[in-house]
């Protein structure tokens, strides 16, 4: 009766705000399920030289237990989001051609949100193109531009007010660069999402008293901005070209350690600073979590009861 098993592979997801134990609770999953591979969903671990202030696990943990996408890449490149998409989404079939199980684990909720509803495929602007459009109404009108649209696709234009010419512009640009009507590249765009194609088992570490969580941010965030996080950013200067910009330096700890280096805060009051921008990162992590669907909340204490019910999970789905 094989052929009776269609369910679709499996996707573990663990969110959870900064410091709720997110690592802790894969380290003990993976000692307890043989078949689950880490994924990192960090935005900051991934790049190599980004030791200290983003809290990445001990090289000793990453040897025992590997993490994809932890030390993933250097800081004289910029991992994107569609970096993070696209790599990701390798990894999963990869990770899945082994017959093992992805399980993707951390904090940057706007890439899990990603990865679960599908990336935008559809084409980014066209300057040049643009700019002639523009020129066009101008000239012309933008009757002679929703004309241009009826002609290349009647069924988008039915659907697009004649004046509207921000609208009409995007359809022409989307339906020139890719060769396909909008309504095609709708279609397209939709079918990218993890939940559309894969069983997706989705828990999230959620305090319900917000205190203990700022304990636990609190009782780490001494060793997360101390000297050696000083040490670790002129290191970075010294080595990489490296502006204020760079997403790295603009993620917490990094941002105010920068500024001390930089002289544009006093070290003394580096710890409370970041301590703050800590807990409202974490808030707005919470609030993320809040709306997702579908979602399996645990309190911090709970990662025997989370590892229960994905065993129950995983043997619905016959793969324990």
């Amino acid at each position: 009766l094989k052929y009776l098993k269609l369910s679709k592979t499996p996707i573990i997801f663990l969110l959870g705000p900064t410091a709720s134990g997110k690592t802790d609770w894969a380290i003990d999953w993976q000692n307890q399920f043989e078949a689950l591979e880490i994924i990192s969903v960090d935005s900051v671990m991934v790049y190599k030289e980004c030791n200290v202030g983003s809290a990445k696990p001990s090289n000793k943990i990453l040897k025992k237990h590997p993490h994809h996408l932890v030390n993933h890449v250097s800081l004289d490149s910029i991992f994107s989001v569609a970096d993070f998409y696209d790599s990701a989404m390798k990894l999963i079939d990869d990770i899945h051609a082994r017959d093992k199980i992805p399980l993707l684990v951390g904090g940057s909720m706007m890439y899990f949100n990603l990865l679960k509803t599908g990336i935008s495929t559809l084409p980014s602007a066209d300057q040049i193109l643009r700019g002639e459009l523009e020129k066009k109404i101008l000239t012309d009108g933008v009757d002679a531009l929703h004309a241009d649209l009826t002609r290349l696709d009647p069924k988008a234009a039915k659907n697009i007010d004649s004046q509207d010419s921000q609208r009409i512009i995007r359809a022409i640009e989307i339906i020139s660069s890719t060769g396909m009507s909008l309504s095609e590249n709708l279609a397209a765009e939709q079918t990218r999402g993890l939940e559309e194609k894969y069983s997706l088992i989705e828990f999230g570490i959620f305090p319900v008293e917000r205190a203990k969580l700022h304990e636990r941010i609190e009782s780490r965030q001494e060793t997360l901005v101390g000297d050696n996080l000083l040490e670790e950013i002129v290191n970075i200067q010294n080595i990489f070209d490296i502006s204020a910009e760079h997403p790295a330096m603009k993620a917490i700890n990094y941002r105010q350690g920068l500024q001390v280096v930089e002289g544009k805060l006093r070290k003394a009051q580096l710890f409370e600073k970041s301590l703050f921008a800590t807990r409202q990162f974490a808030k707005r992590q919470c609030t993320w979590m809040r709306g997702w669907e579908n979602l399996i909340y645990f309190d911090l204490h709970q990662g025997e009861e989370a590892a229960e019910q994905l065993k129950k999970q995983l043997n619905l789905l016959e793969i324990v």
